[in-house]
């Protein structure tokens, strides 16, 4: 087993060995050797093959029991990031409820204002209506009033008269070969009203920078309450701007018009916020 094909161990005792022989016998050792260790040598080759696969298998169990280290990190993180929004969202929530209940804390209170503001505008319309129907009262008992109602009673044919007629306030005095049914007639042609004319003349007597009023007799009652209902169209003529018209009155109903004009007058002083007009002779808050 441990010999050479070809020698002997007592070969190697000699010391005359040819050197042709000694290299057949370097060639022989070397072709065993190479036989012997050939196994060895490729079973050295896998182990080292395997080796490699372990160092591989070991390095990605490494990574893995990193990455899963790293992962638990992550979920740590994500466990903590979650618990920390939840207590945000409920202090959210909590904060949501407090302005709920403020909100509803409000609204009572807003309803309870508008309560108040229309409790305070009735009681002031109530006031202003009070005032009214006091004025009013006082105007209708008023001693003028009352003689008024007497005379005109007392009158009645009179009065029949003034129902037609119309007073024009205002109109310039006629001058050159101009007449009083001229002028009226050109303050009627801008309200566009061609009524006849009866009767037309000033009143009073002339007086150096003085406009006498104009007394006209129209035909019907009709016709005068025509021309009264379109009397605010003058103000914006250029020409009769400064013209006004009424119905004529007696003294006594000229006066009772300046008191219920004086109480009017008084009325929008003492409530500015309201409208007050005089419709029939009574005053009304609109």
């Amino acid at each position: 087993g441990n010999d050479i094909p070809g020698f002997s161990v007592t070969d190697f005792n000699s010391r005359a060995y040819p050197k042709q022989r000694l290299a057949e016998l370097l060639e022989a050792a070397s072709s065993l050797l190479f036989k012997q260790c050939l196994p060895y040598f490729l079973e050295t080759r896998k182990l080292h093959s395997r080796v490699a696969q372990l160092e591989a298998a070991a390095e990605k169990a490494e990574e893995e029991a990193r990455s899963e280290e790293e992962e638990e990190k992550d979920t740590s993180e994500a466990l903590r990031s979650t618990l920390q929004l939840t207590e945000e969202l409920a202090d959210a929530q909590r904060k949501v409820i407090s302005l709920q209940e403020q909100v509803i804390q409000l609204k009572d209170e807003i309803r309870a204002a508008e309560t108040s503001a229309v409790t305070k505008t009735v009681q002031r319309d109530i006031r202003s209506f009070s005032a009214v129907v006091s004025q009013n009262c006082a105007v209708a008992m008023a001693p003028r009033k009352i003689q008024s109602a007497v005379r005109k009673a007392a009158s009645a044919p009179e009065e029949d008269d003034r129902s037609c007629n119309l007073m024009i306030f205002g109109l310039p005095e006629e001058s050159g070969k101009a007449t009083v049914e001229s002028s009226v007639r050109g303050v009627l042609d801008t309200l566009n009203e061609k009524p006849a004319l009866p009767k037309c003349s000033r009143v009073g007597a002339p007086s150096d920078g003085k406009v006498r009023p104009v007394l006209v007799t129209l035909g019907s009652r009709e016709v005068l309450l025509s021309l009264l209902k379109k009397a605010r169209e003058l103000k914006s003529s250029e020409e009769y701007s400064k013209v006004f018209l009424e119905p004529d009155r007696t003294p006594e109903q000229r006066a009772e018009r300046k008191q219920t004009l004086r109480v009017l007058r008084e009325m929008r002083r003492t409530h500015p916020g309201e409208r007050f007009v005089i419709k029939r002779g009574v005053i009304e808050c609109l």
